[in-house]
């Protein structure tokens, strides 16, 4: 190492870590680890015969004790010699050696800045990190962050307390709805068509207009086969899932009837209590005074239909064969694309039960009830 003066000359004296060879040259010694009492001689190795002289004897009791981790050991041919376990102390030893012999030598002091032990044995360069993290047992590094090969962690099962999955208690992570899929985006609704049917034949016209001066009875037996053709469930931009328009409807044209089972009254909140019990979503529709529609389980497409403070549908009870049915109607002319609404007519409550409405529409009531 060339610190800007000459070399020293070398004494009779051992120098610990060094051995003087019969031609006067001084070996350099490895980095150790886990240096025994006992090591075989060798260049580049420590000595541990006898010295000749006493001085060299304490230094070569503190070798014969053994260490543990790696000692690092910097040594050069002008007689510069120092051994730590920190590479920084090592290395910091060194630069101020440096710095000093420079100083002495009235040379100009040199920039250590940015330079540490783990820099310049190169354990930092992107290279060597890229390899030391492929050595065998770097997964057992679990205080170290690794930057290119994190090791696979073994997807153990967590220790179940009961010894059997069946004796545990299944919790669901969300709410259980089996109808989620009619909301996924890949389902996209029809593209809004508000002039498609400008050029219709007069044909069409007229058999719409004559199905509209039929007996209710007789439009709401094809209600069923016409409904599946004219609307469809997709995801709504108000709540969730929503009933979109698939082709032209007319103003007071039957959409869709609001079908389920007809409970009474009084199991109306029995019936609720036991929905939310489950965690499936309610969907009642009240007839009159003492009849309910419950199409929570055996309803249809209507059950999705949103709220709108300013609708373009509305409902109607109607009679057929004796049997009261409920049935939306269009209030207006609703064109391909758009979304289905009706009010949903809640009685007024206090501010601490209102539920916020998200129809957007420009006569909003900012609330449901």
């Amino acid at each position: 190492m060339d610190t800007g003066k000459p070399a020293e000359k070398t004494t009779n004296k051992g120098v610990l870590g060094k051995k003087k060879t019969s031609e006067g040259h001084v070996l350099p010694a490895n980095i150790l680890g886990n240096e025994k009492g006992c090591v075989a001689e060798g260049a580049g190795s420590l000595p541990v015969a006898s010295p000749p002289d006493q001085e060299n004897s304490s230094d070569l009791d503190l070798d014969s004790k053994p260490k543990k981790g790696i000692i690092f050991e910097i040594c050069s041919e002008d007689g510069f010699h120092i051994r730590c376990e920190s590479i920084e102390e090592a290395w910091r030893s060194l630069t101020d050696k440096v710095q000093e012999a420079r100083s002495n030598a009235r040379l100009k002091e040199l920039s250590f800045e940015g330079v540490n032990g783990l820099r310049m044995l190169g354990i930092v360069h992107e290279a060597v990190v890229f390899l030391l993290e492929q050595l065998y047992g770097s997964r057992h590094c679990h205080n170290y962050r690794f930057r290119f090969h994190k090791p696979d962690e073994p997807d153990e099962p967590p220790i179940n307390p009961h010894g059997s999955a069946r004796a545990e208690i299944n919790h669901r992570r969300c709410v259980f709805d089996i109808f989620s899929f009619l909301a996924s985006k890949h389902r996209q609704p029809p593209e809004y068509r508000p002039h498609e049917d400008d050029g219709d034949e007069g044909q069409l016209k007229t058999a719409r207009r004559i199905s509209m001066e039929l007996p209710l009875a007789v439009r709401f037996k094809q209600l069923k086969v016409t409904s599946k053709e004219s609307v469809g469930v997709y995801r709504s931009p108000i709540h969730g899932r929503g009933l979109f328009c698939k082709k032209t409807i007319e103003a007071g044209e039957m959409v869709i009837e609001y079908s389920g089972n007809v409970i009474r009254s009084v199991l109306t909140d029995k019936r609720e209590k036991y929905y939310d019990g489950k965690g499936i979503g309610c969907y009642m529709f009240r007839i009159d005074d003492y009849e309910v529609v419950d199409a929570t389980v055996h309803g249809n497409a209507a059950r999705f239909i949103n709220h709108s403070c300013e609708p373009n549908c509305y409902s109607r009870v109607i009679t057929v064969d004796g049997k009261k049915h409920i049935v939306i109607f269009a209030s207006r002319r609703i064109y391909r694309g758009e979304e289905l609404t009706y009010d949903y007519k809640f009685p007024i409550e206090d501010a601490s039960s209102k539920l916020p409405c998200n129809c957007n529409s420009k006569k909003c009531r900012k609330f449901l009830n």
